[in-house]
């Protein structure tokens, strides 16, 4: 059994008394009991106040996850709760933790985010009796390690960003508890900086929904944590290659500009695990889940919780194209003509993916192409319908091919280039317009999604803005000239 430092066990026990200590002395027998609509939580020190709400509208498969929450940030408040201040297993949502020091040394002055971290691996070659181990340096700066903790939740890169922060891993811990307490984070235990499982159950890192929403709130303070935890996909150099990762959180791919953070986490004790956050209108709402049975059905039950509660306050659900409620949907021109073209399904690739691509929902493709189900895999063609006027097919619509970045998730140190495909997209000839606005390309961007987000009614208009031949690429942190009221 590990022997843990003698603040480690002092918290560990204060676990266990506090509780104990607040039922005595407030007379509340109930320990274990769920709390009432409207109530209000206090935990064991003023900061952990809560109010709960519970939202009627809101049907979420509790069956499906250990304990969870959904807090209205707009109105702070939790609307749905299970098992709100019971302790579990976390797994690599400790690296919220991590990453919150980080950006608060950073704040402080004490690092740089183009600090360069350097440090050995071994790593064993060959086969069988061939087999020996070389050491390899590996170098990246604290940004892109930051980046690889948090995107692709890769442990090496949180070990290394506590081992230059604490000079020792242990030391780097020991901040990582005196950070929870002092947050009010009482129930909440860190073993190590990665969230990898314990030699026992006891020592695993643990904490609770109500714990993990203080965690989140003072995180969302830093605008360094949701430009990253909102990226799809980023890329990371070592100085000799670039790599590029792709998020854990999924719902940041499907859903993106609404789903914009935070964490995921799995090992076979949590159970797969999401802290994730929406501000679909400017209205942020926090999803906890803790030890769900798979990522499908986690991600299936936080999507839910997202979207039956934006129904019961009015706005309308995530989507790849779902606007708000005081932009209407202009419905196809009755006069239009309908085109079909066949879209092949790549390596990676889901239908909210795909309708991402053609301006179309999921239910669309599903309907079009008579699918019970939103599996699909690669190779499948799947049909598309798209609306073309009359003005439109006379004058004949321009076909232009967009270079986009495709690529698998990849470990922190792999040196594999990203795999460049392409796909077709439809487009009106460009339209002269003297308003532009400057936006710096970001890691996973293309002009198709460039043009959706700031409502350019095509890539031509975009390409022409900023004089792009048909099969131009854009690289990241390039500037480009975005028409706007176009």
């Amino acid at each position: 059994m590990p022997v843990k430092s003698t603040y480690s066990r002092l918290n560990t026990c204060f676990f266990f008394v506090l509780p104990l200590l607040a039922v005595l002395l407030t007379g509340n027998a109930s320990i274990g009991s769920e709390p009432d609509s409207g109530a209000i939580i206090n935990f064991y020190n003023p900061p952990g106040s809560l109010v709960v709400t519970n939202d009627p509208a809101i049907a979420v498969n509790e069956n499906e996850m250990r304990a969870g929450l959904l807090y209205d940030m707009e109105n702070k408040k939790v609307v749905w709760q299970k098992q709100l201040s019971t302790s579990y297993p976390i797994a690599s949502l400790t690296k919220m933790m991590v990453a919150l020091i980080t950006v608060e040394d950073i704040n402080a002055g004490r690092v740089k985010w183009s600090d360069n971290v350097s440090w050995k691996r071994n790593v064993v070659v060959g086969k069988r009796k061939k087999r020996h181990i070389v050491s390899e340096n590996l170098s990246y700066s604290l940004h892109d390690l930051f980046k690889a903790a948090m995107i692709a939740s890769n442990n090496e890169a949180a070990e290394q960003i506590a081992r230059y922060l604490g000079g020792e891993v242990q030391v780097f811990v020991d901040r990582m508890n005196t950070r929870a307490r002092e947050l009010g984070m009482n129930s909440t235990y860190f073993g190590n900086p990665t969230g990898l499982p314990a030699s026992a159950k006891t020592y695993d890192n643990s904490s609770t929904p109500a714990d993990l929403l203080i965690l989140a709130l003072e995180m969302l303070q830093y605008d360094e944590i949701m430009q990253v935890t909102g990226l799809g996909y980023a890329d990371i150099n070592n100085g000799r290659s670039t790599s590029v990762i792709r998020n854990h959180n999924h719902l940041t791919i499907d859903y993106k500009g609404e789903v914009d953070g935070m964490k995921t986490g799995y090992t076979r004790r949590a159970g797969f695990c999401l802290v994730a956050t929406s501000n679909k209108c400017d209205h942020r709402l926090i999803s906890v889940v803790l030890g769900s049975r798979s990522p499908g059905l986690r991600n299936e039950v936080v999507k839910d919780m997202f979207n039956d509660y934006y129904s019961s306050i009015g706005l309308d659900k995530l989507g790849p194209y779902c606007n708000a409620p005081s932009y209407a949907t202009a419905s196809p021109d009755p006069s239009a003509k309908t085109q079909k073209s066949i879209h092949v399904v790549r390596h990676g690739e889901d239908l909210a993916s795909v309708a991402y691509q053609y301006n179309c929902s999921v239910e669309e493709i599903k309907s079009w192409n008579h699918l019970r189900y939103s599996k699909v895999k690669p190779g499948q063609k799947i049909v598309i319908v798209s609306y073309v006027s009359e003005d439109q097919a006379a004058a004949g619509d321009e076909e232009m091919t967009e270079e986009v970045n495709e690529t698998p998730a990849v470990d922190v140190a792999e040196k594999t280039a990203p795999i460049v495909k392409k796909t077709k997209v439809k487009a009106k000839p460009a339209i002269d317009n003297s308003k532009y606005i400057i936006y710096i390309v970001q890691p996973g961007d293309t002009l198709f999604s460039i043009a959706r987000q700031y409502a350019v009614s095509s890539v031509a208009k975009l390409k022409a803005a900023n004089r792009l031949g048909n099969r131009s690429t854009i690289k990241v942190g390039a500037r480009l000239k975005v028409p706007v009221n176009s």
